[in-house]
C-alpha cells in the first residue's frame, strides 16, 4: 500500500489538530494486520492517535499542514466570510460537527464567523450562545489556531490578537 503522509511529517488531522507522523506501523487485531499512521498531537505531546491507513473515510480528514501564503490568503478571507448560520439546532450541530470533521480551512473560517457573529447578537440581547455551538467555535478556534500559530511561528495565546492585528492591516490598506 502506498503511503501517502511521510513520518515526520506536520499534518492536520480533524479535531486533533496538528499532529507530527510519528510512525506508520502494523498491528494485529483480531488475526488482521492493519496498517496505521501513529499521530502526535503537537500541542498535547502526551496523547497519541492511530489512523488506519486504509479507511478512507479516517484518512480523508488528514490535510497537510498550509504553508504560510495559505495561512494569509485564510487570514484575509475571514472578514467576508459566508455566514453559515442554520435555525435547526438538531440541523446546525449536525452541519456543523460535520465541517469540524471535513477539515477544510476555509470552511472552518465560515463557521468561526458564523458563529461568533451568532454569539455577538445574542451577547446584545443579554443571552448566551447555545452550548453546543460554544462547544464546536471552541473546537474549530483551537483547530485553525493552533494551525496558524505553527505555521506562522506565533505563540498560540496571541493567535487571536495575531489574526485580528492582520486584518485590521488589510482594512486599513483597502480604504
Amino acid at each position: 500500500m502506498s503511503t501517502k503522509y511521510a513520518i515526520g511529517e506536520k499534518i492536520i488531522y480533524s479535531q486533533s489538530g496538528i499532529c507530527q507522523v510519528e510512525d506508520i506501523t502494523e498491528n494485529e487485531f483480531y488475526g488482521e494486520k492493519t496498517e496505521y499512521y501513529v499521530l502526535r498531537p503537537l500541542y498535547d505531546a502526551g496523547s497519541l492517535v492511530y489512523v488506519p491507513t486504509d479507511n478512507e473515510k479516517l484518512v480523508s480528514r488528514i490535510r497537510s499542514a498550509m504553508t504560510a501564503d495559505e495561512v494569509n490568503r485564510i487570514i484575509s478571507y475571514m472578514p467576508n466570510a459566508e455566514n453559515i448560520w442554520i435555525d435547526n439546532d438538531n440541523q446546525r450541530k449536525e452541519a456543523f460537527s460535520e465541517i469540524l470533521l471535513e477539515n477544510k480551512p476555509r470552511r472552518l473560517t465560515e463557521l468561526i464567523r458564523t458563529l461568533r457573529a451568532r454569539r455577538e447578537e445574542q451577547t446584545l440581547k443579554k443571552k448566551r450562545l447555545h452550548i453546543a455551538d460554544e462547544h464546536i467555535l471552541e473546537r474549530a478556534q483551537r483547530i485553525l489556531g493552533d494551525e496558524i500559530s505553527y505555521v506562522l511561528g506565533v505563540d498560540r495565546a496571541n493567535v487571536d490578537n495575531f489574526i485580528e492585528e492582520r486584518i485590521r492591516k488589510l482594512s486599513v490598506k483597502e480604504a
